[in-house]
């Protein structure tokens, strides 16, 4: 029993050392990995921000002033959005006034687009930031601004086909509407004749209005792909058949030296009111054909100069959020105590 008493200190103690040592293990562990942590920070984070202070201050000079340019493009692209929200409300108007005054001054303002964009585009030629290093010269915040620049001008310089799009549709489709509207004039002339008894004059008018349903005929092959029928198709068939239906009615009647009561004018004019009984009732069917008209690209074109605002709007937003790469900045060697880097 006394041989034992002695190694109970001592198996103690090992198990006390074991312990301290397995805490200090733990302590240089946890050290090491924090040295590690701070000697591993990539070129290009806020930790190692004295490394890219030099490519973030001659590219961000680049980039304020591409900026500045840019916001004069924003500021264009918002008037060319307000046109082309002008013409796409205003195309089905009866006074195409509105309509050609924002498609004339949409154009002018497309082409300051399209010159500025080029302009500025050229003056980025060969901008610093896709070197294969580019992650270790700059910082993220740069890199970021100035793919954001880049995407805006890439979508500003394709506003001005977007508009050339604006301006053929808009021109088409409100050909199409002063068409109906000319037909419906034509066919309120024939009838005003047909009311004063001159029936052989009355027919011969509506030869321009069968004429006019034709051409607006043609106009729906150009503007609706497909042979799906549409609200322009009802149109030209209705409008056709009750044109057709009244000059044979005042040609029975010619016939019929004004005779009401012949058995020709009476089947004329039962075919003639079920005709009138088919035609849309008011305006509001102009509106649908040319609703249909603007899906094939009319309304395509006013979202993409819409979406080409929105980027341009989030690199402005980039830009002031980004670094310039002034010695102000927190990244700049004043703020994290680093040397200056030398000049040049």
């Amino acid at each position: 029993m006394s041989s034992a008493r002695p190694r109970i200190p001592a198996t103690v103690g090992r198990a006390t050392r074991g312990i301290l040592w397995t805490v200090l293990f733990a302590v240089l562990a946890a050290g090491g990995a924090g040295l590690i942590a701070q000697a591993s920070h990539p070129p290009g984070s806020p930790s190692r921000a004295e490394l890219t202070y030099a490519g973030d201050a001659a590219l961000g000079a680049r980039l304020d002033t591409a900026t500045d340019e840019l916001r004069v493009i924003a500021a264009d692209v918002e008037r060319l959005a307000q046109d082309a929200k002008t013409a796409l409300e205003e195309i089905a108007s009866s006074d195409s006034t509105k309509l050609q005054d924002s498609l004339s001054h949409g154009s002018e303002v497309a082409a300051a687009i399209n010159t500025e964009t080029n302009a500025l585009l050229g003056s980025l030629a060969g901008l610093p930031g896709d070197e294969p290093d580019a992650v270790l010269r700059y910082s993220n915040d740069t890199l970021v601004r100035r793919a954001a620049i880049l995407a805006a001008l890439d979508a500003a310089a394709s506003l001005n086909g977007h508009w050339l799009q604006v301006t053929g549709r808009a021109v088409e489709a409100s050909q199409l509407t002063t068409l109906i509207a000319e037909h419906d004039e034509i066919v309120l002339d024939a009838a005003a004749k047909g009311r004063a008894r001159k029936y052989a004059q009355a027919a011969a008018t509506l030869d321009d209005a069968i004429q006019a349903v034709v051409s607006v005929q043609e106009q729906r092959t150009k503007l609706i792909a497909g042979n799906e029928t549409t609200v322009l198709d009802e149109w030209i068939k209705r409008n056709g058949d009750y044109d057709k239906a009244l000059q044979a009615l005042y040609r029975a009647l010619v016939e019929s030296g004004g005779s009401p009561f012949t058995a020709k004018v009476v089947a004329a004019r039962r075919a003639e009111r079920a005709a009138f009984e088919q035609l849309p009732p008011d305006r509001r069917t102009i509106i649908v054909i040319v609703a249909e008209v603007a899906r094939g690209g009319l309304t395509q074109a006013v979202l993409a100069i819409e979406d080409a605002h929105g980027r341009i709007d989030d690199a402005l937003a980039e830009a002031g959020a980004a670094p310039t790469g002034s010695p102000s900045d927190s990244g700049s060697p004043a703020a994290t105590g680093a040397a200056s880097p030398p000049p040049g």
